[in-house]
């Protein structure tokens, strides 16, 4: 069987990773990735707070965070969900992009709960879950679980349930902290 690392294409110049992938990870190619790496995955939970609101149609929406990550299309009834600080202000790359994504109507109640809060973006949720992360110094080019390219030129490779998706660098460590 071929490794994850040569389908992936985990690529190391100077003894830094990058992964790319053109299929969907899943949980067991995470664990072949760690393994390829040499690395144990952290454990992290997310010490922001994020903003979301309901789509009511169809919504193309474009997750920057220092240059384009990845583009999603909410359905009616799907999460358009801004990222908070701690502070629960408007998360914003270096460009005062807000970092705005798509959470499925059917997995956001799994992954975050009601502050009873309210913002200019919609109600204020806290996250549920503890992920996985392995660092990716040299990013990632990956098939995100929503179907589209999902890239970051430094960054984490999470795992949160049965999702496998990267998140960039300044993005994690302004939203997560590592618990173990």
């Amino acid at each position: 069987m071929e490794s994850v690392a040569q389908m992936a294409g985990i690529v190391s110049k100077g003894g830094v990773a990058r992964l790319e992938a053109d299929d969907k990870l899943t949980p067991a190619d995470f664990a072949e990735i760690a393994e390829e790496l040499g690395r144990e995955p952290l454990r992290a939970r997310k010490i922001g707070y994020v903003a979301a609101r309901k789509a009511d149609k169809r919504e193309t929406v474009e997750t920057r965070w220092n240059g384009k990550e990845t583009t999603n299309t909410a359905k009616p009834g799907d999460y358009i969900v801004t990222n908070l600080t701690p502070q629960r202000q408007p998360l914003h790359d270096a460009a005062g992009e807000l970092n705005v994504y798509v959470i499925s109507a059917a997995r956001f109640p799994e992954l975050y709960e009601a502050t009873g809060e309210d913002s200019a973006l919609g109600p204020v949720y806290s996250a549920k879950s503890i992920v996985s992360a392995l660092p990716l110094p040299g990013g990632f080019d990956i098939m995100a679980p929503w179907g589209e390219r999902q890239t970051g030129s430094g960054g984490y490779l999470l795992m949160n349930g049965e999702e496998v998706y990267g998140a960039g660098t300044d993005a994690f460590e302004k939203t997560y902290e590592v618990v173990g």
